[in-house]
């Protein structure tokens, strides 16, 4: 458990107070609301302190960052795995503090401490289940980092399925989500799918079609009216799309037959 007392800084202020503090500690400026604050929270600050909480590790197997905003608690963060460090570790080791305002100038600190910060990414990485928690500082240990990648690879699953339902029905690369790509990068590196679809080894630019820009909608690159809203693509246009097309299909030009 953490007990060990320690000055105030201004992380334990600046989100509940107009003013900062000064060079000794003290509430630089700010009306009577703010110094009622003031005392508040270093009343809440003491409190912890004598009773102490206990640091946690968040641990993160996403291929992407992860990002919570607590609001004006600030923000949690967790990088992406990669496949030099697959395992990502945030530890928590500080509680973060808030001002609830109960109306008529008077206010109540709300501490929030790190099991309930952890508590907070978890919940907010849903059904992802590449996400844990655990209280201490140490290592993870190898079972619940294996669970943690079973329940995720469950989801890659899902969101891949759902990937290949929307391609095959709309063929549109704004219809799928990063998360999806993720996923199936994912399923290839762990050997489930022999190969990687096309809309992810395809870019936006590479593929075959083009986004109109009166309506929106994709149509052929080579198009030069839009099926949805008969916009007339600048013939210019439609050349530029249609040569790298053309050549990415294998498409020459016709030689005469000999005689």
């Amino acid at each position: 458990m953490a007990t060990t007392a320690t000055p105030l800084t201004g992380r334990d202020f600046n989100t509940v107070f107009e003013g900062g503090l000064g060079p000794n500690g003290a509430l630089r400026n700010g009306g009577v609301s703010d110094r009622l604050r003031d005392r508040l929270v270093r009343e809440e600050h003491a409190k912890l302190h004598r009773q102490g909480w206990e640091p946690v590790t968040v641990v993160s197997l996403q291929p992407f960052p992860i990002t919570v905003n607590l609001g004006e608690l600030g923000t949690l963060e967790v990088p992406a795995a990669t496949l030099e460090r697959p395992v990502q570790r945030l530890v928590i080791t500080h509680y973060r503090l808030s001002m609830r305002d109960l109306g008529d100038g008077n206010f109540t600190p709300v501490s929030v401490l790190p099991v309930e910060l952890a508590k907070e990414i978890e919940r907010d990485c849903g059904e992802s289940g590449g996400v844990f928690w655990y209280p201490g500082t140490g290592e993870p240990g190898d079972a619940p980092i294996a669970a943690a990648r079973e329940r995720q690879t469950a989801w890659f699953r899902r969101l891949y399925q759902q990937a290949i339902d929307s391609w095959s029905r709309y063929h549109q690369h704004k219809m799928l989500t990063d998360r999806q790509r993720d996923a199936a990068r994912a399923l290839f590196t762990a050997g489930e799918i022999a190969q990687l679809p096309e809309w992810v080894t395809i870019t936006r630019e590479q593929s075959s079609m083009k986004t109109c820009s009166d309506c929106g909608e994709d149509v052929k690159a080579s198009a030069r009216i839009c099926r949805y809203c008969r916009f007339e693509f600048a013939a210019a246009e439609a050349a530029a799309w249609e040569a790298p097309v053309k050549a990415r299909r294998g498409h020459k030009s016709a030689e005469p037959e000999e005689r």
